[in-house]
């Protein structure tokens, strides 16, 4: 899994938010050690550039949610417990959204992703991905709007002007990662015009 945003990236980018389908995700968790897991997992489903679904589930984890975590996203095991749903049957859901043939984008995708892969190895459970590429809007932003004094999500919705909210809710974050996903899009396309074009 490569993040680095060369030209062709840049163009496959391009194409998959304009003609293709896109899926922003986010998680929020019990901490951030390879012990942790997934309390919450949210998608948002973009088809040709359009909102067209989302994904939200609350997971039952078998560890205990470290405080310095449940300071950030508010989260508590008594909500889990009444909300949530097994792991294996929320990898599952959620594997099921994803599909392929499809660019899988969160901000910071290293740290979402690694948490999928613990939760699916404590669980058992399997992600074979069929013609998944990734992108890292931290990454992007960098390429597309360099030289800012941040990139955190909070930070770039504000400083762009865009739609949404860092909450660190995992749905709200995933509405604002896909805003800004889009908005680093219609950007490449001013700078770059045959971003989109075939190598």
């Amino acid at each position: 899994m490569t993040f680095r945003v060369t030209q062709e990236a840049l163009r496959s980018y391009v194409r998959f938010a304009e003609r293709g389908r896109v899926v922003v995700l986010d998680t929020e968790t019990t901490g951030i050690s390879r012990d942790d897991e997934i309390v919450q997992l949210a998608a948002a489903e973009y088809v040709c550039g359009r909102l067209e679904r989302t994904l939200d589930l609350y997971l039952v984890p078998s560890c205990p949610i470290r405080p310095e975590a449940e300071a950030v996203h508010h989260i508590t095991m008594p909500f889990l417990v009444e909300h949530g749903i097994r792991p294996t049957e929320a990898l599952s859901r959620f594997f099921a959204f994803v599909g392929d043939d499809v660019l899988l984008v969160a901000h910071n995708i290293r740290f979402d992703f690694r948490m999928l892969q613990n939760d699916c190895r404590k669980y058992d459970c399997e992600y074979v991905p069929d013609d998944v590429s990734f992108c890292d809007t931290i990454a992007f932003a960098k390429k597309v709007v360099p030289g800012l004094d941040h990139y955190r999500l909070g930070f770039l919705i504000e400083a762009l002007g865009l739609a949404g909210t860092n909450s660190h809710n995992a749905l709200d974050d995933t509405l604002a990662c896909g805003e800004l996903f889009l908005d680093l899009v219609r950007r490449c396309r001013q700078d770059w015009p045959d971003a989109g074009t075939e190598p």
